[in-house]
């Protein structure tokens, strides 16, 4: 028998057992998120105010749009949305996340009263659901309104958002 076969059949058989075998990769498929990315040309954001010392309440509604970016695949997301009338203009940025479900969670801002004291809302966490080109979601925000008669009010945000 030659002495170089056994020393080749071993080195098969090693070579063979250092191979890729992907048949025993995680089981596990990964979902599908959806995608959020475009333009949200109708957005409507809604605030339910609540001022803490006495009581007072009300509402007000903004316009607005929002453009989000999200690599494809990917769960995160960002962007930037815009208040408009009849509040006070302004833009800042989001970040957030999307489950394979549609659940949302949102990084930002909200919009500021078209009248009084209180300053722009701190940047809080909106969740909600984006189903069928349609994303809601809400955050609560307290915010420290300057003057006599104004104080801490809560701050109930809720964003509409429609992608054509």
């Amino acid at each position: 028998m030659n002495p170089i076969r056994p020393v080749a059949v071993t080195a098969l058989l090693l070579l063979a057992a250092c191979g890729s075998d992907n048949s025993s990769s995680d089981p596990t498929p990964v979902a599908n998120v959806p995608n959020l990315s475009g333009t949200y040309p109708a957005t409507n954001w809604l605030t339910q105010f609540n001022r803490t010392h006495d009581n007072y309440n009300g509402s007000w509604n903004c316009s607005g749009s929002m453009t989000l970016a999200q690599e494809p695949g990917s769960d995160k997301f960002n962007g930037f949305a815009v208040v408009g009338t009849p509040c006070p203009a302004v833009s800042f940025e989001l970040t957030g996340s999307v489950t394979p479900g549609g659940a949302v969670t949102i990084l930002t801002r909200g919009p500021q009263p078209g009248a009084g004291t209180c300053p722009l809302p701190p940047p809080s966490t909106y969740e909600g659901l984006f189903q069928n080109n349609l994303l809601s979601a809400r955050t609560q925000v307290k915010v420290q309104c300057p003057g006599e008669l104004e104080g801490e009010y809560t701050f109930n945000q809720i964003i509409t958002a429609r992608k054509f």
